[in-house]
């Protein structure tokens, strides 16, 4: 019982010193200067909107293709759920900036640009600012898979025949 009692005296002691700190003037603080905000929202400009227009297309072409997201998500050294929320989000920005006929007026089809680019860069091995060197190439699908499978076909075969 001792401790609640101490307990209370500290909760006592720290709500006077919270009626004095929320006091609306203080003596010492009757002088002060006020803040203003001065802060002005900038638009951003024409070069900035192209930017990110080429950005976001470039991002959303790389997300939207299986073979360049699979390269970007083991190339980039971030982890696999940022990259993934990343290429996303500008897929899911891409359509409305697509569909502003004033940007691509004055900044050109970036989708477009985008998407050729990607293809004509996956050809000579790159996705991005990434090489795919050094990834898997694929599943080996030659004869040696058939012979595989049937010895495991005859070995379930005979191990199933024997057993009873």
């Amino acid at each position: 019982m001792h401790s609640s009692s101490l307990l209370a005296n500290i909760f006592l002691l720290l709500s006077v010193f919270h009626l004095a700190v929320a006091a609306p003037e203080h003596q010492y603080l009757a002088g002060a200067a006020k803040l203003e905000v001065r802060q002005v929202s900038v638009l951003p400009s024409q070069a900035e909107l192209c930017l990110d227009y080429e950005r976001t297309a470039n991002m959303s072409t790389v997300g939207a293709n299986s073979s360049y997201r699979s390269v970007v998500m083991q190339k980039m050294n971030m982890g696999s759920i940022y990259i993934a929320r990343m290429l996303d989000a500008a897929i899911a920005k891409l359509p409305t900036l697509t569909a502003n006929e004033t940007l691509n007026t004055a900044c050109g089809n970036w989708t477009e640009i985008a998407l050729t680019g990607a293809e004509t860069n996956f050809t000579q091995g790159i996705v991005a600012q990434f090489t795919t060197e050094g990834l898997p190439v694929g599943i080996y699908a030659g004869p040696a898979v058939g012979v595989i499978v049937g010895a495991i076909c005859i070995l379930f075969s005979v191990v199933w025949v024997f057993s009873g």
